[in-house]
C-alpha cells in the first residue's frame, strides 16, 4: 500500500465518504503539510494528533463541498483560521519581516509575549502556571506552537480557495496577503487597546482594516477592489506598485 493510500485509510469514516475531488485534494495537502513538514514541532506530533487533524479537515472539506455556496463556506473557515494565526503572529514578527512593511504592524510586541500568554492561552504544560508569569522562552514556544497549528489550517483553506478558483489571476491583485495584513493590523490595534499601549494606527484606520475582513466574509468576488472602491484609495500593501497608482488616477 502506497503512502497516499495509507493516508486515506487513516481516516476511519462514520459513513462511506463520497471521495469528492475536493476531498482528494485536501488529503494531498495534508500529506505534504503533516508528513513532510520542515517544522520539528509538526514532525513530533503523535500519530493520533495527526489523525485527528486529518479527520477534522476532511470533515470540513465535505461541509464545504455540500454547501450551497462553496466559496463563501471556505472563506468562513479561512477567516477563522487567519484570525487565529495573526493573533499569535503579531508577537513573533520583528522589524524587517514583510508584514511589518504594512501600516499598523509594528513588529515590536515580543516583549509582551508572557503577558499575552498568561491572559489568552490556557495550558497546564508549563511550570509557570504556578508562577506569576511565564518566561519569554516558554511563552514563545507556546505561541509558536499555536501559530503553527493555525497556519496549517490556514494553508489548507487557502489551498481550497485556489481549488475553487477564488483568487485573482494577477498575483499582485490577489486578496490573500492583504487579508493577512489587515487581520494582523486589526489584531495588534486591539491588543494595544486592551493593554493601554501606544497605538500605531488610529481607530478609524483599524475599522477600515476590519472592514476588509467583512468584505471577504460577504463573498465579494474581488475583496481588494471592493475595499479600494469603498475608501477611494489604494490598499496600503499595494501602494508600492506604481502601476496601481496610475490605475487609481494617483
Amino acid at each position: 500500500m502506497g503512502f497516499f493510500e495509507k493516508l486515506l485509510s487513516a481516516v476511519p469514516p462514520k459513513k462511506e465518504r463520497s471521495r469528492t475531488p475536493l476531498y482528494q485534494f485536501v488529503l494531498t495537502h495534508i500529506q505534504n503539510d503533516l508528513y513532510e513538514s520542515p517544522y520539528e514541532v509538526i514532525k513530533r506530533l503523535p500519530k493520533a494528533a495527526k489523525k485527528k487533524i486529518i479527520q477534522d479537515i476532511c470533515h470540513v472539506s465535505e461541509i464545504i463541498w455540500q454547501a450551497p455556496d462553496r466559496v463563501l463556506a471556505n472563506r468562513e473557515g479561512l477567516l477563522e483560521s487567519m484570525l487565529h494565526q495573526v493573533e499569535y503572529e503579531i508577537f513573533m514578527v520583528e522589524p524587517g519581516h514583510e508584514l511589518c512593511d504594512f501600516d499598523g504592524i509594528s513588529g515590536a510586541l515580543k516583549d509582551y509575549l508572557p503577558e499575552f500568554v498568561q491572559k489568552r492561552i490556557d495550558t497546564g504544560e508549563f511550570n509557570w502556571k504556578r508562577k506569576s508569569t511565564p518566561t519569554k522562552d516558554e511563552a514563545y514556544r507556546l505561541v509558536r506552537g499555536n501559530w503553527l497549528r493555525a497556519n496549517q489550517y490556514c494553508k489548507i483553506f487557502n489551498g481550497i480557495r485556489h481549488y475553487l478558483q477564488d483568487y485573482h489571476t494577477n498575483l499582485e491583485r490577489d486578496w490573500f496577503f492583504p487579508l493577512q495584513c489587515a487581520s494582523a493590523a486589526f489584531a495588534e490595534y486591539h491588543f494595544r487597546k486592551e493593554t493601554g499601549l501606544t497605538q500605531v494606527i488610529d481607530g478609524s484606520r483599524a475599522l477600515q482594516y476590519g472592514a476588509f475582513l467583512e468584505i471577504v466574509s460577504r463573498g465579494h468576488k474581488d475583496p481588494l477592489e471592493e475595499w479600494e472602491k469603498t475608501y477611494n484609495e489604494i490598499f496600503p500593501q499595494q501602494s508600492f506598485h506604481p502601476k496601481r497608482r496610475r490605475e487609481m488616477g494617483r
